[in-house]
């Protein structure tokens, strides 16, 4: 089929899989296996009921602006034709049509959202707040998902796997990588509550002075050595040791002199 021949907008039109690409801006990142395999079972026994629908591309080809499930299910049973509804769509607008279809249907995770929102940004050549004008959100919630993308990849996947909520995400973007990996294993394998996380996570971020300097600090007044030492003597003295001690007070110094028998 040649491309002008395709460019019907409502009529659906089957079109070759292999002219059909996934949306390079897609939100989805994350597909959930048994829904997948639940879903090739049905298109294996029923075909596709429902249409992708699809835009054409600069190239020649058409992407995907909802239904790539089903495009992914459709691939894998072979199908070599796909059931299309062509939509006359800038790229800008299929993204945001996309965005929209995958929040409506099935919620996307915040990190999903995160490189939406960064790649739509990104693509597009927008702003932050010139983003979050389009989608008709709050900047701050553009600005505080972009931020989770600090967590990399491997600890993301780990924490959408785990059910664990954007606020720990929060919690973890604070630290270091290496710190994000030792935080989030204690969280897993402690189950720990959001409120423990919060507790540990500062305590790492600010740890507490070290016990010498506590010491140094208790110990300022030379008073508490001098009454040591002389105490110390007069233990020695009423022990029988025939021990003797000279005290000599000078302008800015106290000095003691002590001489001990090597027996008694």
């Amino acid at each position: 089929m040649r491309n002008e021949k395709l460019k019907i907008g409502g009529q659906i039109l089957l079109i070759p899989t292999d002219k059909i690409s996934e949306n390079p801006l897609r939100a989805r990142m994350y597909y959930n296996d048994k829904k997948t395999d639940e879903l090739i079972r049905s298109i294996g026994e029923s075909g596709i009921i429902e249409p992708l629908s699809v835009c054409a591309s600069k190239r020649g080809d058409y992407i995907i602006i909802s239904g790539e499930r089903r495009f992914r299910a459709a691939k894998q049973l072979g199908f070599k034709k796909l059931p299309c509804i062509l939509l006359d769509s800038s790229p800008e607008k299929s993204v945001l049509t996309c965005l929209t279809n995958s929040l409506t249907q099935e919620p996307l995770n915040y990190f999903e959202i995160a490189l939406s929102y960064e790649k739509l940004k990104e693509h597009f050549g927008l702003t932050y707040e010139q983003t979050a004008a389009k989608l008709g959100v709050d900047t701050n919630e553009v600005l505080s998902k972009v931020r989770l993308l600090q967590i990399p990849p491997k600890l993301r996947k780990t924490l959408i796997e785990y059910g664990l909520s954007q606020k720990y995400a929060t919690i973890l973007v604070r630290h270091s990588d290496e710190q994000k990996e030792v935080l989030l294993k204690r969280i897993i394998e402690d189950r720990l509550t959001l409120s423990k996380t919060k507790l540990i996570s500062d305590e790492m971020l600010n740890p507490k002075e070290e016990t010498k300097n506590t010491v140094q600090t208790y110990f300022k007044d030379i008073n508490v050595f001098v009454n040591t030492i002389e105490r110390t003597y007069e233990t020695m003295k009423n022990s029988g040791i025939n021990a003797e001690m000279v005290k000599s007070d000078g302008e800015r110094s106290v000095t003691y002199r002590i001489q001990i028998p090597k027996s008694v």
